[in-house]
């Protein structure tokens, strides 16, 4: 058991900060008592993990994900949209509880109601069209062309990044937009992010790892028509990440990579903020190679705050805050590469 004092150190640097987030927007006191409880969760949950994870043998983790799949039988891929649940899956959810068999039966069981719910393998632009509208989440590909890529131009971040003789990255096009001319002057819709121009190709780290791309600035979760379209938005990227993880050495890759601008971040978008991290901790553990934050403004920290309380120790052995030398796309792949991450379970 953690004794008082160390309880009251874990949770001192939360209500320090009540006072101050209060008085930014009144909706995030609603929030604290609930961040306050999760900080010491996520603490206590974390020790035992370190405690039984370093025990585990090969053979006995191999005997775990056959039990677990023998507990917690996988579905029919259309009764949950389409996916299939393998042993990678089985050893994801262990993982993230020290390989305690009735921690992660207890959590793949509810993802498996969360995902014949919401299905999210099947998800596509029209079941979050306010979402997809916006530019704040884009998949990044390279032009390894030459002529006119798409109807978008790049934003000045990677057009100057073109200029300069670095690669070009281009996000995917918003729903609703076309490429190409076919008869009577139409043209071929995109389904974004699922489909890409000619000439492109996604972008990956040197590691194997997708890459996508959050611009804060232009991202509007108000503008969201409810709380459930937030959650489908972030499953349907995660989706997609796991459909472009390639094959490497034999092996698929496991984890992926996003890139975070937090210029212009504003309180409103902590709630949706925190959905999103509790999309990718209940229904995608160990999905998370990196995730880097740059362009930091000097009143996040506060928030951090708020988001640390949410995250695990998996995930946020994961984050990353860029030196002040990062200010684009091109920079923050440029700092991923020379890094020794994991991309494999």
């Amino acid at each position: 058991m953690v004794q008082l004092p160390r309880a009251r150190r874990l949770l001192r640097p939360l209500t320090s900060r009540a006072a101050l987030l209060s008085r930014i927007s009144p909706r995030l006191a609603l929030l604290l008592p609930l961040l306050l409880a999760s900080k010491l969760a996520v603490h206590l949950a974390a020790r035992g993990k370190r405690a039984g994870s370093s025990t585990v043998s090969s053979a006995e983790r191999q005997q775990l994900i056959a039990e677990l799949r023998a507990e917690v039988s996988a579905p029919l891929p259309h009764a949950i949209g389409g996916e299939t649940l393998d042993a990678d899956t089985y050893q994801r959810f262990l993982q993230v509880h020290g390989w305690s068999l009735p921690k992660a039966a207890a959590m793949l069981s509810k993802d498996i109601e969360w995902r014949k719910r919401v299905r999210p393998r099947a998800l596509r632009p029209r079941h979050m069209p306010a979402a997809c509208s916006q530019r704040g989440w884009v998949v990044l590909m390279r032009h390894q062309g030459s002529g006119n890529l798409t109807e978008d131009e790049p934003s000045p971040p990677e057009a100057a990044a073109a200029h300069s003789g670095r690669p070009a990255y281009l996000p995917t096009l918003r729903i609703g937009h076309y490429f190409g001319r076919g008869k009577g002057g139409g043209g071929r819709s995109l389904h974004p992010p699922h489909t890409k121009p000619p000439l492109a190709h996604w972008v990956y780290t040197r590691h194997g790892m997708p890459v996508t791309y959050v611009n804060v600035r232009a991202w509007h979760p108000e503008r969201f028509t409810s709380r459930d379209e937030c959650t489908r938005f972030c499953a349907y990227h995660m989706e997609h990440y796991i459909r472009r993880m390639p094959v490497r050495r034999g092996r698929r890759v496991q984890r992926a990579c996003i890139l975070i601008s937090l210029s212009g971040f504003k309180a409103s978008m902590v709630p949706h903020v925190c959905e999103c991290i509790q999309v990718l901790r209940r229904h995608y553990p160990g999905r998370l190679g990196v995730a880097c934050l740059y362009n930091t403004p000097s009143y996040w920290y506060p928030f951090w705050r708020i988001f640390c309380g949410l995250f695990d120790e998996e995930i946020m052995s994961k984050v990353h805050f860029l030196p002040a030398s990062v200010a684009d796309v091109a920079g923050a792949m440029a700092w991923v590469d020379k890094q020794q991450l994991h991309a494999f379970l």
